[in-house]
């Protein structure tokens, strides 16, 4: 009898360590992919986007504090590295615009690397009007189009 109960514990605790590692599993793979220091925590917790005036790509003063976010995000998350995508509304050449981009996300980088972020840590590239989120032709279309938008690579 007293062997039986030991077994029945034994095997109780057996089932219940294995029920714990299937729900870290399912834990672990949930969080992977939306928890801390995810791209899906990034994009909802830090301001990715940052904008530019027209045929400009220095940093306004609401650009900067956005940026700062994107430092202490990453200060805190030292494994994530990031993207910075240059981008213009549809006026201008492509070449133009492709440089301009360029221009933007690199000013980007550099006020990220003055904040504290390595710069290996941080790539950039520039789709010019190539990638319009705003089809339209007026002022308000234009400016959402000049931006700096960050992504977090996976």
């Amino acid at each position: 009898m007293f062997k039986f109960k030991n077994l029945v514990a034994v095997v109780g605790i057996g089932l219940f360590l294995v029920s714990c590692s299937h729900r870290n599993k399912d834990v672990d793979s949930v969080s992977s992919s939306t928890g801390p220091g995810t791209a899906a925590d990034f994009d909802q917790n830090v301001k990715n986007t940052v904008y530019f005036g027209f045929d400009r790509y220095d940093l306004i003063p609401e650009a900067r504090d956005s940026l700062l976010q994107v430092t202490s995000w990453l200060k805190m998350y030292t494994s994530r590295n990031i993207t910075v995508e240059g981008h213009c509304d549809k006026r201008g050449t492509t070449d133009y615009n492709l440089a301009l981009g360029s221009r933007r996300a690199e000013s980007a980088k550099s006020f990220l690397v003055e904040n504290g972020v390595e710069a290996s840590r941080v790539t950039t590239i520039s789709y010019g009007k190539e990638s319009l989120i705003s089809q339209g032709d007026t002022g308000q279309d234009h400016a959402l189009n000049r931006r700096a938008h960050i992504i977090v690579i996976e």
